[in-house]
């Protein structure tokens, strides 16, 4: 499925593909910002904190819980 960075807000909520670099966890991860079809994002769970940054197309599931 196809997302639009348009309809990411700061403070939702996405689980994305991993890859060799990245790994999601299959934990929801939250948007803490936007740059062109890039988003950013942090795991803060468990005694994880860790920040990424993934392309748009990366993105598999969201769940909008932040504020336009």
């Amino acid at each position: 499925m196809k997302h639009d960075i348009k309809n990411i807000n700061i403070g939702d909520e996405v689980i994305f593909k991993s890859t060799n670099l990245q790994s999601n966890y299959d934990e929801y991860w939250t948007v803490i910002g936007k740059s062109g079809n890039r988003i950013m994002i942090e795991l803060k769970k468990g005694g994880i904190d860790e920040n990424w940054t993934i392309d748009i197309t990366e993105v598999l599931y969201i769940i909008p819980t932040g504020k336009k």
